[in-house]
């Protein structure tokens, strides 16, 4: 797992578990009043950052994050708030999971098809697609191959999951089916309207999403 502090002098501090083919670039503008740490690239799972100077920490995972997070979670600090966004714990589940041919998809990535991809799973419209370009992963494919590989042999051979506080799901999600979310966290959730899977251009800031769960 890649890590990358983003330091505001807090002594309170925001895990970010990104998705999966994200990076650090993709969230460079990422903004908050707290410290950030932000993680990406599931490729392998150690993880060793030290909690100890900060009073309060807080918890967002995002898609892949959301099932990395129970991985993870005997690694993690005490937390305020552990919050799902677009996500499910049981990344490969046939009901609740990325759907197989959803996964195929990801698998079958090339420059040709690509920003198809994006604009067809990943934003709402134009200008979100826009943006999204001009913030966009600077991973390899090779990389986020074997990423998705790697996710799926966690899920084969885990059965930890978090329990979070409250998720955050978009009813024009195509990556997770949003009516199986609602589903799973069984009122434990916030829905976005006429929002798609990536969820993070319609808060000011993390501390915004924070406020609009609490």
């Amino acid at each position: 797992m890649k890590e990358k502090l983003i330091q505001n002098n807090s002594d309170e501090l925001i895990i970010f578990l990104s998705g999966w083919g994200c990076d650090d670039v993709q969230f460079k503008n990422i903004a908050s009043s707290r410290d950030v740490l932000l993680c990406w690239d599931y490729t392998d799972l150690q993880f060793s950052f030290d909690f100890s100077n900060y009073k309060k920490c807080y918890l967002i995972a995002f898609s892949a994050g959301v099932f990395v997070a129970g991985l993870i979670q005997n690694l993690l600090p005490k937390t305020e708030l552990k919050i799902a966004v677009n996500g499910n714990p049981l990344f490969i589940d046939p009901y609740y999971g990325i759907p197989q041919n959803i996964r195929q998809i990801f698998k079958d990535l090339s420059l040709d098809n690509y920003m198809d991809f994006r604009r067809e799973y990943l934003v709402f419209d134009d200008e979100e697609f826009e943006y999204f370009n001009n913030h966009s992963p600077q991973r390899t494919f090779e990389s986020c191959f074997e990423e998705i590989n790697k996710l799926e042999n966690y899920a084969a051979h885990s059965n930890a999951v978090m329990d979070f506080d409250c998720a955050i799901l978009s009813d024009n999600d195509k990556i997770f089916i949003p009516s199986r979310q609602k589903e799973y966290f069984q009122g434990k959730y916030k829905i976005l309207h006429n929002v798609a899977h990536n969820v993070f251009y319609h808060f000011k800031n993390l501390d915004d999403l924070i406020t609009f769960v609490q």
